[in-house]
């Protein structure tokens, strides 16, 4: 799918300040949100980012694996002023979070990246070679300022 203009100028512009390549941002916003159809309630988060205590939130239903099994289950997601400000929080997250460190460490390798992310960003066994299908599928790193896929 060719994302909106307006998500690749805030995935350009979070990349431009943060490092994480913006086809991992659009990549993420397309898998997590449905490319903007399926996001919590008045939230302007399609990256599923869990509300800290303090932060506005949006309660929603969502899928998790635990255990090894898919459930349900309610979660509180922050919600955002807009799209920019959440590709901003988006990227400021992978860039300096300290579960992301391992997965920063193979940038510029954009699939290494991602597939670094599976079981820390996300729960799902198959998130890296998801997101990988869908950078590969929709030519992603052509939105990127300087980043790289293999494998």
């Amino acid at each position: 799918m060719t994302p909106s203009s307006d998500v690749v100028a805030a995935a350009q512009a979070a990349q431009a300040k943060w490092g994480i390549p913006a086809s991992v941002s659009i990549a993420q916003y397309g898998l997590e949100s449905g490319w903007g159809r399926h996001m919590p309630p008045a939230s302007n988060n399609p990256f599923g980012i869990k509300a800290l205590p303090g932060q506005a939130r949006s309660v929603s239903l969502t899928r998790e694996v635990l255990d090894g099994r898919d459930e349900v289950v309610h979660a509180a997601f922050r919600a955002f002023a807009s799209l920019a400000e959440a590709f901003d929080a988006h990227a400021a997250l992978l860039a300096t979070g300290a579960p992301y460190a391992r997965a920063r460490a193979l940038l510029p390798d954009v699939a290494g990246f991602v597939n670094a992310l599976t079981g820390v960003y996300a729960t799902d066994p198959n998130y890296g070679a998801e997101l990988t299908a869908i950078i590969r599928g929709d030519n992603l790193v052509q939105y990127d300022v300087a980043a790289e896929i293999h494998g």
